[in-house]
């Protein structure tokens, strides 16, 4: 469209908020009408001094306006007595609109300046309506978009209001209704209605309206109790296509879907009409004409109450005979009755299908729920009973019924409770499906995941081998050399299993983890004190009270206090700590608990031979220390073991061990 910004601002410039030309709109104009207000003040002046100068004759000395003059009003008992004009007569008669002789001409400029300001003011918007009708077109076309842009926002405001959906006809397209209510019962509407209709919304709760035609089945019959919901069920069918078909947002559930109809014929309530000497069934008769006329594919067709109004059985004869004929011709069509033959003749029918409105046998009242299977009863006695009505005479009623009609009634009870647990066991079996539907969802989410992780795993494993082959590919190459050299320099001991251990110092380490412990402490286990850090032997459990066998003595403490200790970390002797003795390089900096050789009770030879074998074992394991336990007894074999460490070649020092290590009766090697 084009830009009409230029003629707004022209607009604008002419024309305030109201619509009314500004004084300022032009040179004339406001030179005009800064004349007249002028004019206007001092003639107002100068008649409001004559009215305080004549008050004696004047009903009030204030100013009035009449037909655009000035005028001040005179008694009538003071007609004559001072000079000028009578402009008229109060609404009283009691006092005139006076006008002094001496003021004529001051309020003649003054008309006169009025004049030629309003023709001012009418050539100004002459001008602008010229102005306006060259851009007529473009006029028009901005008008007509702001007005469907307002009624579209005003259509999206109501689809919010009444927390509905937009539904677009098409051909071909099911009749299908889910969650619909009919408007005038939508309690969200209440307010709209009481405004609209001066009528008192419904605030109460509303049962949604949920039904299906499709292209197989293109005709529904609706049965059930009288007050039941059928007529207002047809009702919420037809206002809802009609309303989807003039683009307007429906109250329905997001599913919904309606066809593409070129016409809708509804036949509903009472057709009589005393001057064509009609009656009801013969209005009704004509209307059912005019349904057979304009069945066809494209058609909804609404009928309340078909095969009322005469004879129970011609009415259903007439009632199955258009249904079949309605059935042939394809057209959307939903009927409503009482009569239980028209009923059961949709359910042989091709392309119709049966549907009644709920009633709870127990509590004798409809349920407003529109169950699709088999025809319900009218259920008119037990409305009768609902509504009051003489007990000997529902009592009668129901003793005149025929021994059939009773039958069919208890049969139709029976069918109504098989459809309550047929559905309340679908819906359970409903809720089972969503739930093991969303358990299915949840472990296809774990098992993506899953699988996410196991690749972005398997990705870095890969790139940290990759980067620890290249690592130890450079390392080789310097290892090699340093060999050589040292090799070279005498020094042999150790060496090869030193250049593996540099090797590998920084290769990706498995950490096992710790299996939970389940069983309770007993006596005899392996403990350590979680805050002091001593270990030793469970000798005694009292309750939570436990007692520990360390160094030789006795300690008490807490059960609570106790964690499990590693069996290899305490002497099955001395139950003192292992020692923990140095730092291995390229361990994470965590201290290596030393080896151990228990030699108490043996002879000296045999212990020494033991030594021998000991030491040599530790060093192909590169150990960095080790402990040898003798205990204290006679000190020969204390004695022994320390004069053959002196002069070893695989021990680089020696000392007693401290108080955590076993005191004198064990001696810590370190090896070379």
């Amino acid at each position: 469209m084009r830009d009409l910004d230029e003629l707004v601002r022209e607009i604008g410039r002419c024309l305030d908020d109201r619509g009314r030309v500004r004084d300022n709109a032009s040179k004339r104009l406001e030179r005009l009408t800064k004349k007249s207000r002028k004019t206007r003040q001092l003639l107002y002046d100068r008649l409001g001094k004559f009215a305080s100068s004549h008050r004696e004759n004047l009903a009030e000395e204030t100013v009035s306006v009449q037909d655009g003059r000035l005028v001040v009003l005179l008694r009538s008992g003071s007609k004559g007595r001072l000079p000028g004009l009578v402009q008229g007569r109060s609404s009283s008669g009691r006092s005139f609109y006076f006008e002094p002789l001496e003021f004529v001409e001051d309020n003649n400029e003054l008309q006169s300046t009025q004049r030629e300001e309003e023709a001012e003011r009418q050539r100004i918007l002459t001008e602008l309506l010229a102005l306006i009708r060259v851009h007529g077109a473009d006029v028009r076309a901005h008008w007509r978009l702001l007005a469907e842009l307002d009624a579209r926002q005003a259509l999206c405001r109501f689809k919010k209001q009444i927390q509905g959906h937009f539904v677009e006809p098409k051909e071909g397209e099911a009749l299908e209704l889910v969650d619909a209510r009919h408007p005038l019962l939508d309690p969200l509407l209440s307010g709209q209605r009481e405004r609209a209709l001066g009528l008192a919304g419904h605030r109460g709760e509303v049962v949604p309206l949920t039904l299906r035609l499709d292209g197989a089945r293109r005709m529904l019959l609706v049965t059930g109790p009288n007050a039941g919901g059928k007529t207002v069920a047809l009702k919420t069918v037809g206002l809802l296509v009609l309303a989807a078909h003039c683009g307007f947002p429906l109250p329905v559930g997001i599913h919904s879907r309606v066809p593409f109809v070129r016409s809708t014929v509804a036949v509903v309530g009472d057709d009589q009409d005393l001057l064509e000497a009609r009656s009801t069934f013969s209005g009704r008769l004509l209307r059912l004409r005019e349904v057979w006329q304009e069945a066809d594919r494209g058609v909804l067709l609404l009928v309340d109450e078909l095969g009322s109004g005469t004879d129970p059985n011609e009415g259903a004869a007439l009632g199955i005979s258009l249904i079949e004929a309605l059935a042939a011709k394809g057209a959307w069509t939903l009927i409503t009755t009482h009569l239980t033959a028209i009923a059961a003749s949709a359910l042989d029918l091709d392309g119709a299908s049966c549907a009644a409105m709920e009633f709870d046998s127990a509590s004798g009242r409809p349920t407003y729920r529109l169950v699709p299977g088999a025809p319900g009863g009218s259920e008119a006695l037990a409305l009768a009973r609902r509504l009051h009505l003489p007990a000997e005479w529902l009592d009668r009623a129901e003793s005149l019924l025929g021994p059939e009609e009773r039958r069919l009634r208890r049969l139709l009870q029976e069918v109504e409770s098989a459809k309550r647990r047929l559905r309340a066991e679908e819906e359970r079996l409903s809720g089972l499906v969503v739930e093991a539907e969303r358990d299915r969802s949840r472990a296809v989410s774990l098992l993506e995941e899953a699988d996410r992780e196991r690749a972005q795993l398997a990705k870095r494993l890969k790139r940290e081998l990759r980067e620890f082959q290249d690592q130890v590919r450079r390392k080789l190459g310097q290892e090699t050399q340093r060999l050589a050299q040292e090799v070279k320099s005498g020094a042999q001991r150790q060496a090869a299993t030193k250049a593996v251990e540099r090797l590998f110092e920084d290769a990706p380490r498995w950490q096992e983890p710790a299996a939970p412990e389940s069983r309770p402490f007993a006596v005899g286990d392996a403990v350590e004190h979680a805050a002091l850090g001593w270990r030793g032997d469970l000798l005694q459990l009292d309750g939570d009270k436990a007692t520990v066998g360390v160094h030789g003595k006795r300690v008490q403490c807490t059960v609570a206090e106790l964690v499990r200790a590693e069996p290899a970390a305490v002497s099955s002797r001395s139950g003192l700590r292992a020692p923990m003795i140095g730092r291995r390089h390229g361990s994470d900096d965590q201290p290596r608990a030393v080896e151990e050789l228990n030699l108490i009770g043996q002879r000296v030879e045999p212990a020494l031979e033991a030594l021998e074998r000991f030491l040599d074992r530790a060093l192909l394991g590169s150990a960095e220390a080790v402990r040898i336990v003798h205990g204290h007894g006679s000190g020969r074999l204390r004695a022994a073991v320390r004069k053959r460490l002196d002069g070893h070649a695989a021990v680089g020092d020696w000392r007693p061990g401290d108080d955590t290590e076993g005191g004198d009766g064990a001696t810590v090697v370190t090896l070379s």
